[in-house]
C-alpha cells in the first residue's frame, strides 16, 4: 500500500540560539511541519538563492552575529513578497519601536518569545493553511 502525502510547507528556522531552534522544530515536526535551519543571516539567504521556491515560512529568533535581522528580512523582501514567503520574527523584547521597526522592514508578524511555542506554532498553520488556499 502507497501513502500518498500532499506537499508539504517547509519551514526555516533562524536562530543561534539552539536550544529554541530544537525546541520549536520539534513542535513544529509534532504538527508535520518540513522543517530545516539556518545558523545566521548569510547561511539563510544562501540557502534561499540556492532553494529559492523551497520554503513557506521563515522564523526568526532576534538578531545574528553576522546581520541584522532587519537587514536580512529587508534583503528577502527584494524577492519575495509577504504573501510568497511571510517571516515570523520571535523576540524576547515587545517593545513598541522594536515592532515597527521588523513589521515595517518586511516581517508579517512579531511574537514577543516566551516558554510557550503554542502562539509560534498556531501562526505556521495559519500560514500553511493559507497556502493551501492560494494554492487551490
Amino acid at each position: 500500500m502507497t501513502i500518498i502525502k500532499g506537499p508539504t510547507f517547509k519551514i526555516c528556522i533562524l536562530s543561534e540560539n539552539h536550544s529554541f531552534k530544537n525546541i520549536l522544530a520539534g513542535k513544529l515536526r509534532m504538527e508535520n511541519f518540513d522543517v530545516e535551519f539556518a545558523d545566521g543571516g548569510f547561511h539563510l539567504l544562501h540557502l534561499l538563492e540556492r532553494h529559492r521556491d523551497d520554503f513557506n515560512m521563515i522564523i526568526f529568533n532576534e538578531d545574528m552575529q553576522d546581520m541584522p535581522a532587519f537587514e536580512v528580512i529587508s534583503l528577502i523582501r527584494q524577492s519575495k513578497s509577504k504573501t510568497e514567503l511571510p517571516i515570523l520574527f520571535i523576540s524576547k523584547n515587545g517593545s513598541e519601536e522594536d515592532i515597527y521597526e521588523m513589521v515595517l522592514s518586511g516581517a508579517n508578524e512579531y511574537v514577543v518569545q516566551t516558554a510557550n511555542y503554542k502562539p509560534i506554532v498556531e501562526r505556521a498553520q495559519k500560514y500553511s493553511l493559507l497556502n493551501q488556499k492560494n494554492a487551490a
